[in-house]
């Protein structure tokens, strides 16, 4: 059997590696270009002997405004691509997906978007379709889950079965899990700093054979653009092989992850043979059309750009990908499979089949209350009904906990495009809960906010270990009937949720411990746990799946 977790633990090691060489690379650019400026602007004079003589300081501000210049276009980058993974999306032409679709084919993408969100224990992201694209893609993209999106392809929705398209949806659920997208904005933001480096060399090559000093032969602007130019291509270069190396590693372990989430290797293999019988039939199995995709290849499931250099893929060979996951694969990819009838679209949307993948079908939520979570209009009131009804009866309610968090996840996409009065309104009523020390209400209303309510609505932190003990004793108070500070777990929960994968890991196991104490686990601590983990956006453990 595979061992996927020491093909993450490898992967990972291998990442902060490659990032170190991009550090490397961007200092390296740094220098180079101040020396350059630095000649040219008498910064640095030669000497008919052949010595160099400079000025330090001189060259201490050069450097100095160079990396500045670099650093603001970064910056700027940076800042246009925050407002989330819909800025991504839009930008390759995607089509959002409303959460109350009734198109069978959309219908069935949104399915299976909740069922993996179930699975992983957080809040459903909203769904981009890219309709003008025929290849077999998809990608992930935003900085947190709260402005995270997951998108599709035209060619993959209509291509995989419902098994494949979960086993790739999970796939980019781990990139979102394991800090990937927010690693991948920073490599976008990061080439953009270099690429200003060839773009001045070129409008500094224009301004000197245009301008009016474009006779003078001591005109040093023209060598200037020249070696920027030079510079600022080889950087590009150099960068491209470093983002494309670190996207290489991170799809390794994105795949290893989706196995994890799946319980179920063969799907994803199957999704990534697809790709590779068209691959051989039409050489465009997932090539992305789009003018934007040169900027964007990284954040894809498959290879979205052709590249004759192998160094410059950003991808893991397809056959590699598939050798680690079916390691006994006789290595013959299979005939390219035609897009699905209406019916059969209109089959699987409306009967989908529980299995050991789909444990929103498992829970069994009930169709109306469904159909109220996918609504704009009718989700803040479910929200409300549901806390309220809590309240008023206790833990003696017809849904589980299980049922109610996973009908909070589902909604908040709803809850998004609901109007500005209406999120007012329902987080006003559902912090006045707050003042009646209920621990669960008040979990799901932490999900809800740090979802929906602006960035720094919760910025106050504790210290690491101070976090960690807040947590497992409100824990231990809340099954004791004892009286939690609610402003301090808040605070806690703001620390914990910044923490690596590793300690975030480490921390679910402390409370695993903390409830399987007196060797069970109750309904008050289940629901905890699991509201919990969702808060600080970690999936749920194995332990409370099957308890």
């Amino acid at each position: 059997m595979v061992n996927f977790f020491e093909h993450q633990q490898q992967a990972r090691r291998n990442t902060w590696l490659l990032v170190g060489l991009f550090v490397v690379a961007f200092a390296l650019i740094i220098i180079f270009v101040t020396a350059v400026v630095a000649i040219a602007f008498g910064v640095v004079d030669a000497s008919q002997q052949g010595d160099f003589t400079a000025e330090p300081g001189m060259l201490s501000w050069t450097a100095f405004f160079v990396g500045i210049g670099i650093l603001l276009v970064m910056g700027m980058k940076w800042l246009q691509l925050r407002p989330g993974g819909h800025v991504v999306a839009e930008s390759l032409g995607g089509v959002r997906l409303s959460p109350d679709t009734q198109d069978p084919v959309e219908r069935r993408v949104q399915n299976v978007v909740e069922e993996m969100a179930i699975a992983a224990n957080m809040p459903v992201p909203e769904v981009y379709i890219l309709p003008n694209e025929s290849a077999i893609n998809a990608f992930a993209a935003g900085y947190q889950t709260r402005d995270a999106v997951i998108g599709l392809t035209r060619g993959s929705i209509e291509t995989f079965t419902r098994e494949e398209l979960q086993a790739v949806v999970a796939h980019e659920f781990s990139h979102i899990l394991n800090g990937d997208m927010r690693l991948n904005i920073r490599l976008i933001s990061a080439l953009a700093g270099i690429l200003v480096v060839a773009h001045l060399g070129r409008m500094l090559l224009y301004s000197a054979h245009f301008g009016r000093g474009s006779r003078d032969r001591n005109n040093a602007l023209p060598l200037l653009g020249i070696a920027l130019i030079v510079i600022g291509s080889i950087g590009i270069l150099f960068g491209n092989l470093i983002k494309s190396a670190v996207s290489r590693q991170r799809e390794y372990l994105a795949d290893a992850a989706a196995v994890q989430f799946t319980r179920h290797p063969d799907s994803l293999a199957g999704a990534l043979k697809q790709i590779g019988a068209r691959n051989h039939d039409n050489n465009d199995g997932s090539k992305v059309e789009h003018k934007n995709a040169d900027q964007t290849a990284h954040l894809f499931f498959g290879q979205a750009l052709s590249h004759w250099f192998s160094m410059m893929a950003t991808h893991p060979p397809l056959e590699k990908r598939i050798k680690r996951i079916q390691p006994g694969w006789n290595g013959k990819f299979p005939e390219p499979r035609q897009a699905f009838s209406k019916s059969e679209e209109e089959q699987v949307a409306s009967k989908p089949e529980p299995n050991a993948l789909s444990r929103l079908a498992a829970l069994a939520l009930p169709a109306l209350l469904l159909e109220q979570a996918h609504s704009p209009e009718q989700a803040p009131s479910l929200i409300k009904d549901l806390l309220f009804s809590y309240l008023e009866e206790g833990a003696e309610t017809d849904l589980s906990a299980a049922q109610i968090l996973a009908l909070v996840e589902i909604a908040i996409p709803a809850l998004r495009r609901a109007s500005d009065s209406e999120r007012t309104q329902l987080f006003r009523e559902l912090d006045a809960m707050g003042a009646q020390h209920r621990l669960f209400p008040w979990c799901l209303y932490q999900l809800l906010a740090r979802q929906l309510l602006p960035r720094n609505h919760f910025s106050k932190k504790l210290g690491d270990q101070e976090a960690a003990d807040t947590t497992i004793a409100a824990l231990e108070q809340a099954e004791r009937g004892d009286t939690v500070d609610l402003d301090r777990l808040s605070k806690a929960l703001t620390t914990c949720r910044n923490w690596s994968p590793k300690a975030k890991s480490k921390l679910v196991s402390q409370w695993l411990e903390t409830v399987q104490q007196d060797d069970m686990i109750s309904a008050t601590e289940q629901k905890l746990v699991a509201t919990l983990c969702a808060c600080i956006e970690v999936p749920l453990p194995d332990e409370m799946l099957t308890s």
